[in-house]
């Protein structure tokens, strides 16, 4: 009877103690933490991104589809990524320009500013800054200071008629132009 009685506490005190030792989470391997990465970690020109409610991998900044015979599409990383604090909380954002339409005809350009929030990129902003025009520019965007700059071309039958440089600003929920707007000569290359 005596070994009965032992086997039962035996059991007893192993059950109350697995029980105590999961509570703490000693038994119950831990769960691990999320790797919280910085925005430059991520590989944008390498990156699936959305438009129009389409995902699209970009290669090398690249995308390309064939619609039809002689009829292709394409998606590029036009200008960019840079990096830059552009809300004011000490992380960096990074913004770039994304230039897509028929390979051969007038192109779409639209500039994206993300941020890194609980370790997931946010979509801050889409600013367009050309539609439907035959005209690429070197440089579309400039980061500086905590503002952006962008030079948005005007189109006049497909073809550029003048650009325009504005400024903005992060005002705690989006990015609102500062100062005024400078029109340019347009610079196609």
């Amino acid at each position: 009877m005596s070994r009965f009685v032992i086997g039962v506490l035996v059991l007893v005190l192993g059950a109350a103690s697995g029980f105590s030792q999961s509570r703490r989470g000693q038994r119950i391997p831990p769960q691990s933490q999320p790797s919280i990465i910085t925005i430059q970690q991520v590989d944008f020109k390498n990156y699936t991104l959305t438009l129009n409610g389409k995902a699209y991998k970009l290669i090398d900044g690249f995308y390309a589809e064939t619609l039809g015979p002689d009829l292709q599409w394409a998606l590029e990383m036009a200008d960019g990524p840079y990096f830059g604090d552009l809300t004011g909380d000490k992380k960096e954002e990074v913004a770039f320009i994304l230039r897509y339409g028929n390979i051969g005809a007038p192109k779409t350009a639209e500039a994206r500013v993300y941020t890194l929030q609980n370790g997931r990129l946010v979509l801050l902003e889409t600013f367009a800054v050309a539609e439907e025009v035959s005209c690429e520019l070197d440089h579309y965007m400039k980061i500086e200071d905590g503002t952006i700059s962008l030079e948005r071309i005007y189109a006049n039958g497909g073809r550029c008629d003048h650009n325009e440089i504005t400024q903005y600003r992060w005002n705690g929920t989006r990015f609102m132009p500062v100062g005024n707007t400078k029109r340019a000569a347009c610079r196609c290359m």
